[in-house]
Order: C-alpha cells, then sequence, then structure tokens
C-alpha cells in the first residue's frame, strides 16, 4: 500500500469547504451558509426590468489626502508648505520650520506696481499664474517661490483611501 496521502481543498455539497484527506476523508474548514436566491423575497411584488431599486446606491468611500503639505518649490527644490492667503499678503509656512509673511507694500507712484515685502525688507514680486500656482520672485538676488494651488496628488499609502481621481 502506497503510504502517501492525496490532501485536496474543494467544496462538498452541505458541508462547505475543507480538506480531502485520502479517500473518503472530509474536514470541514468552513460551514458554507445556503447562497441567496435572486429575484425579490417571497411575497413581495415583481419589479420590472427597467425600475429603480428602492435603495439608494451606497456612496463612494470618502477622498482623504494624505497630508496636508503642498508641493512647494524655492529655487527649484521643492519643499513642502502651506500657504495662509491674508488680505495683504501671503503668510507661508514651510515644512522645515520656518515662516515668513509677506505683506504688500503700498505702491509709492502711481502706476508703479505692488510688491510684497517680507520682515527683512526684501521685495518680491507676485504672479499668480493662469493654473493658479503663486510665484513670488526676489527683486534684489532672484530667489523664486513657487506655491502651488492645490495639493499634489499622491497615490494612497497601503490601507489609505488617497484623494487621486483616475
Amino acid at each position: 500500500m502506497n503510504s502517501r496521502r492525496m490532501v485536496a481543498i474543494g467544496v462538498r455539497a452541505g458541508i462547505g469547504i475543507g480538506i480531502g484527506i485520502g479517500i473518503g476523508g472530509w474536514l470541514p474548514l468552513l460551514h458554507a451558509a445556503p447562497a441567496p436566491v435572486a429575484g425579490p423575497p417571497p411575497g413581495a411584488a415583481p419589479t420590472s426590468p427597467g425600475a429603480t431599486s428602492p435603495h439608494p446606491p451606497a456612496p463612494p468611500l470618502p477622498q482623504i489626502a494624505r497630508d496636508t503639505w503642498k508641493d512647494c518649490a524655492y529655487n527649484g527644490e521643492t519643499i513642502g508648505c502651506r500657504d495662509e492667503q491674508l488680505a495683504q499678503g501671503l503668510r507661508i509656512v514651510w515644512k522645515d520650520g520656518l515662516r515668513m509673511t509677506y505683506r504688500e507694500r503700498p505702491a509709492r507712484r502711481r502706476g508703479e506696481p505692488v510688491y510684497l515685502e517680507d520682515r527683512y525688507g526684501g521685495l518680491w514680486r507676485r504672479e499668480l499664474l493662469v493654473q493658479g500656482n503663486t510665484v513670488l520672485t526676489n527683486l534684489r538676488n532672484g530667489n523664486r517661490i513657487l506655491v502651488p494651488l492645490r495639493l499634489t496628488c499622491r497615490p494612497p499609502l497601503r490601507g489609505e483611501v488617497g484623494y487621486c481621481h483616475p
């Protein structure tokens, strides 16, 4: 007689999922509940093929951002930031802990552009781009800050719902 036993995983009627060991041996692993029958419950009025369900569809899962840091750029180097639009300027908080407030400096002469001034006295030209991004350029040294309008689309982490739309 052969000492090897055959092991098979399968479904046996009335028992559910189990393991078959050898010939005739069956160990149930999971008791299967009876399968639901398609159609209306007993006693309910039949529905026409074009009828809508009495229950509204479940809402989609919420889109949750992984974080609230935008991918800003300082002289081309990407760094996280948060921005706050003020009545007379802009405040930027950088992910590394630095923060700066840029306040509008009134034009000195008629027709002169309005610049933003930082706490060190530096003047910055603000450009609002078509897609809503803001670019600040320092008039003295040419430093540039890019602040995007929206959070950057990142794929979700494992087990999270992302906010990227397919």
